[in-house]
């Protein structure tokens, strides 16, 4: 169930939601909710005071609770923040603390002369079948290890790994975003020495496990989880539609700086937006808007879609605050080719509205697993 935390918030809401996927029933929790959710609206201190208790339960050995309010603590700090890399690192240690029962181990595949951290994660010692799991714009691998429950039983093992941008390849690496993911995904599943895969994108990931299975034709089956059609559009979802209008026309016109004066005051008065553009220039190194918006305008489907043969799953969330819904026939048109192409779209009646169906995982989850076992071959 998605629990509407901070009504005044919707970012932050739904952060909490994501964080507490597995926990938030828990007593503990609840009664920690109870001070810090009054703590937040009254005193805006997200990282303090998320940190204040994580360290409370991290002291009394409850390291799931500890792992999720570390992963809060951390979320809206930039890279510059000298605290960054060591909230991370908590957060880490405590999910790995919180999960001696994940049969995994842990590689570093080469890539651009550093390496990209990757776990493979083993359900069924005899299974014939590998799933990558492509993660999105702000988590990290870790994050996305609680689909292996609903593998078990089935013919796969999996494979995660933080690629450019993302969770430890950016913090530990510094390797930046890039729109054409294919590569890192091929670099992964050469590493492993693997003839086909079937691959699932997390959020952003639905654009890039689209754009690799685009190019990489060892991708049998693709599932977007959510679907994710352009960048730009996500960016720019926020701003009024006038403000939306005068940004394309300044990007297409490739006026930089009358972008910045526009868009720069308007950062402060939205705090998704200023996420958004924070996380952004983290991600990509770059450091103003007008760099940023035309680095993120080259994560698109748009004539690319065409190129995709495989068997695709879209899921879509009817209140997704992040990936515009009216973006989903966008993508259902560019995949024109596509061997099969299924879409599941979650409602508030049917529960999974929310982005990536936060608060209900185990609805997304459950077409996810339908969809694969049904083209098993």
């Amino acid at each position: 169930m998605f629990y509407e935390y901070i009504k005044a918030n919707p970012q932050w809401n739904l952060q909490i939601n994501r964080q507490l996927e597995e926990i938030k029933e828990s007593p503990k929790v609840k009664k920690d909710l109870a001070y810090a959710i009054p703590q937040l609206e009254k005193t805006k201190a997200w990282d303090k005071t998320w940190y204040d208790l994580a360290i409370m339960r991290e002291k009394n050995k409850d390291f799931p609770i500890a792992c999720a309010y570390f992963g809060l603590a951390q979320f809206y700090l930039s890279s510059d923040d000298q605290n960054k890399s060591l909230l991370v690192h908590r957060y880490l240690d405590n999910f790995y603390r919180s999960h001696t029962e994940i049969d995994y181990k842990s590689y570093q595949v080469p890539y651009q002369e550093t390496f990209l951290p990757a776990i493979k994660v083993t359900i069924n010692p005899n299974a014939n079948k590998t799933l990558m799991i492509i993660n999105g714009f702000d988590s990290f691998m870790e994050e996305l290890l609680i689909a292996v429950n609903f593998f078990k039983g089935t013919d796969y093992n999996i494979i995660l790994f933080d690629g450019p941008g993302q969770g430890r390849a950016l913090i530990d690496n510094d390797i930046k975003f890039t729109p054409y993911f294919e590569k890192p995904v091929s670099a992964v599943i050469d590493y492993f020495n693997l003839k086909e895969v079937d691959a699932m994108g997390v959020s952003w990931g639905g654009y890039f496990v689209v754009r690799a299975a685009a190019f990489e034709k060892r991708i049998k089956n693709v599932v977007c989880f959510d679907f994710f059609y352009d960048g730009l559009n996500t960016f720019l979802k926020g701003f009024d539609q006038s403000i939306r209008e005068k940004i394309r026309h300044l990007i297409t016109a490739k006026e930089a700086l009358s972008l910045n004066d526009l868009v720069s005051p308007l950062l402060s008065q939205n705090d998704n937006l200023k996420f958004l553009f924070t996380k952004g220039y983290d991600n990509t190194g770059t450091h103003d808007p007008y760099t940023l918006l035309t680095e993120i305008e080259k994560h698109t489907i748009k004539n690319i879609g065409h190129l995709v043969n495989q068997n695709v799953l879209l899921l879509a969330g009817e209140d997704d605050q992040y990936v515009p819904f009216s973006d989903l026939a966008l993508e259902q048109q560019e995949l024109s080719n596509a061997k099969t192409l299924e879409t599941k779209v979650f409602t508030k009646e049917t529960g999974g509205e929310q982005h990536c169906q936060a608060g209900r995982y185990d609805l997304a989850l459950q077409a996810i697993q339908s969809f694969l076992l049904s083209h098993a071959e």
